[in-house]
């Protein structure tokens, strides 16, 4: 368990500009169903650049482009991956479940997107 004063500390080695040199320094976003399942990748990767620190973790600070939705999907998570074809979660951020139509342009606005450690 990660003590509460430092989940914001814990999470920016993973995600942002400090992170640790263990993480990949490019990562790629992907989405996830209702059960963590991958529903697709983006193609686009995601700059560490993108986030900084909040009070239990870190947000994204800029617009994050997050390509074209597919037929059928129902997003709940969104997911920084370590390769473009998927490969390892790197981390993942619940959103409110989403069922965009075929080929709607996706984008998370700054701040809609939050990574955290849960503290038990």
């Amino acid at each position: 368990m990660i003590g509460s004063a430092y989940t914001s500390a814990a999470v920016q080695a993973v995600i942002g500009p400090g992170h640790s040199t263990e993480i990949p320094a490019v990562l790629w976003g992907g989405f996830l169903d209702g059960l963590g399942d991958l529903i697709a990748m983006t193609g686009l990767n995601v700059s560490h650049d993108a986030f900084t620190p909040i009070t239990d973790g870190v947000a994204n600070s800029a617009s994050i482009d997050a390509g074209v939705a597919g037929t059928g999907w129902t997003i709940a998570a969104f997911a920084l991956f370590d390769a473009a074809t998927g490969g390892e979660v790197v981390a993942s951020a619940d959103i409110s479940p989403y069922a965009p139509t075929d080929g709607e342009e996706l984008t998370f606005a700054p701040g809609d997107l939050t990574f955290t450690i849960e503290v038990a």
